[in-house]
């Protein structure tokens, strides 16, 4: 085998790990083979016959077959991507990542990219990314998943570059957890089964201290703005107190609303569009799932959503 045979480890997708050398695998293309086996045909009759014209032209055609891999190289090298994933992926729903390119991009870059999951070398799967400094971001667009993680991804790049004889060949590995949420399910709602809610499920408004934190309305006063928690995450949230001893019952959305033979994927989307219902609504409530309790409260939405994609 000769140097750079087979295709090095991929490197990660965490925008700090630049593109080096040894990430990059040299070979030839239909062209540049045509040109390598003229340089040895004309190495032959040059030997054989002492013609200098071609010496001077095997020399000419390896100085732009050394040329094209170096300026291949140079498209490569130094590269620095990141994968910016969107708040929320639901199954049956296409995956869009969106790829970037972190370096300052001073220069311009024609990158191929293998978008496809499978190792299939159909020549569709290949899309053109030019970076420029007003073209950094690339949609990594897939197919819809399952339920659950999903799984490690593999990016597969390539250069041909400027005159398509060398390709330059490297590969990105993604393994951050992105947790795709159950497709909804349209139903009409259950019955509620009577359950004996104890006071932690319910929701007072009394005391002195903020009981809950509800969205912010316009006309709410501004002594009942959750300014301490404005300062730590940016969301205008209000704050509720005592008014006349009232207390709210959150709505309860529980797996035990549905027959026990329901399989768990369809009980997943059946909660899940439950959830994005309430969350729609602004109204309150728990999730209850085996073993779990979702009480109402902050970023209740995300963490009932993570619940139902890992169930």
């Amino acid at each position: 085998m000769w140097p750079w045979s087979e295709l090095p480890a991929p490197i990660c997708l965490d925008g700090y790990q630049p593109l080096r050398m040894r990430n990059v695998r040299f070979s030839l293309t239909r062209s540049g083979w045509g040109i390598a086996i003229a340089c040895v045909l004309l190495w032959v009759m040059a030997v054989n016959y002492q013609v200098n014209v071609a010496y001077a032209l095997v020399f000419w055609l390896v100085g732009i077959l050394i040329f094209g891999a170096a300026a291949g190289l140079r498209q490569l090298t130094g590269l620095v991507l990141e994968i910016i994933p969107a708040p929320e992926y639901f199954a049956q729903n296409e995956i869009v990542l969106t790829l970037r390119a972190c370096d300052e991009c001073k220069r311009r870059r024609w990158l191929w990219l293998r978008t496809s999951l499978t190792d299939n070398q159909n020549a569709k799967d290949w899309q053109l990314w030019t970076i420029t400094p007003e073209n950094r971001d690339f949609d990594w667009r897939l197919p819809p998943q399952k339920r659950g993680f999903l799984p490690s991804l593999t990016l597969a790049g390539a250069c041909m570059a400027p005159f398509g004889l060398i390709m330059v060949e490297t590969q990105w590995e993604y393994s951050g957890e992105i947790i795709i949420f159950p497709a909804p399910l349209l139903h009409d709602l259950p019955v509620a089964v009577v359950d004996n809610q104890d006071e932690s499920s319910q929701i007072s408004l009394s005391g002195e201290n903020p009981a809950y934190l509800m969205p912010h309305q316009n006309t709410t006063p501004l002594k009942y703005i959750a300014w301490k928690h404005y300062a730590k995450s940016g969301n205008l949230l209000d704050k509720y107190f005592e008014r006349s001893g009232s207390v709210i019952e959150p709505a309860l959305i529980s797996y035990r609303n549905y027959p026990p033979n329901t399989t768990k994927e369809k009980l997943a989307s059946l909660l899940c569009y439950r959830v994005l219902r309430a969350e729609a609504s602004g109204e309150k409530y728990i999730l209850e799932l085996p073993h779990q309790r979702f009480e109402a409260g902050t970023a209740q939405r995300t963490y009932c959503l993570t619940a139902l994609g890992t169930w």
